[in-house]
């Protein structure tokens, strides 16, 4: 569970996605600031789901596959929400530091992937010693 280094960075993944709901605007135009609780109620719902997606595979660690696949619909949640926001809401607005910072947990699930993959590989290395 938390000893293992891609459980750590899920969480961190989690955590960071419900800090940007709340505390960074995403869109800002002439002084106002376009936050995701307040507006963009899609993206929003993505965010939300890909968190939870998030903390519920810290506990899948049983069965890599099935923390793989999960931490995989997370990161394409992110994309969707980054590609919607960028799209179809930002029209005359300027990006806000929240926008930029969607990247951080796309890389942190990334790096949960890669020590997934890891894992398996020595798990697989002491399966062909026995």
């Amino acid at each position: 569970m938390i000893q293992r280094f891609q459980s750590l960075f899920f969480l961190f993944a989690s955590i960071i996605l419900i800090m940007i709901i709340y505390q960074f605007p995403i869109l800002e135009r002439e002084g106002v600031s376009y936050y995701l609780f307040n507006h963009f109620s899609y993206v929003r719902l993505l965010i939300l789901f890909s968190a939870a997606l998030s903390f519920f595979s810290i506990f899948q660690f049983r069965n890599t596959k099935r923390q793989k696949m999960i931490s995989n619909i997370a990161r394409l949640l992110i994309t969707i929400a980054l590609v919607l926001i960028v799209f179809v809401y930002k029209e005359d607005k300027n990006i806000g530091l929240g926008l930029f910072l969607l990247i951080i947990p796309f890389i942190f699930l990334l790096i949960a992937n890669f020590l997934i993959r890891k894992d398996e590989k020595i798990i697989e290395s002491a399966d062909r010693i026995r």
